[in-house]
């Protein structure tokens, strides 16, 4: 990793860090999944059964079962794929749809801005190597940098 990527990942962790467990985050139904699903700290017994190793693999498996009841589509493509795959969920969004996009900050850096962006993306949580989006039209628009 050169210095550049190293600096600009010190750059935008700061910013971030104060948002992380969820300090700073007006909303109750944010703050509350901002601490209790996206970033938990208490171990789930099913990380062991289902092999889930990686911290990311364990908070998308807590986005999984936090949004069960609602229609959920993981984008881990990139380029003019992952492009597609969000016109698609986002033209037949309902309240209750989420959307979550891999790679955030990296491969997909210009689809996020895109997703944020878009009037019909409501809120956006931005974890930096992941994003989730909710297209619930009764809240207003924000996006939160975690």
């Amino acid at each position: 990793m050169n210095i550049r990527r190293q600096a600009g990942l010190l750059l935008t962790a700061l910013p971030r860090a104060a948002h992380r467990h969820g300090f700073g985050v007006q909303s109750p139904w944010a703050y509350l999944l901002v601490r209790d699903v996206l970033f938990e700290r208490l171990h789930y017994y099913a990380y062991i059964d289902q092999q889930l190793l990686t911290p990311q693999q364990q908070q998308l498996y807590r986005i999984r079962l936090h949004f069960r009841h609602q229609p959920l589509t993981v984008i881990t493509a990139t380029g003019a794929d992952a492009q597609q795959q969000y016109e698609q969920t986002a033209s037949s969004a309902t309240p209750d749809t989420v959307l979550v996009v891999e790679h955030a900050d990296d491969a997909n850096a210009d689809l996020w801005r895109q997703i944020v962006a878009d009037p019909r993306a409501i809120v956006t949580f931005d974890m930096g190597y992941r994003g989730m989006v909710v297209f619930d039209t009764k809240r207003i628009k924000q996006n939160y940098l975690l």
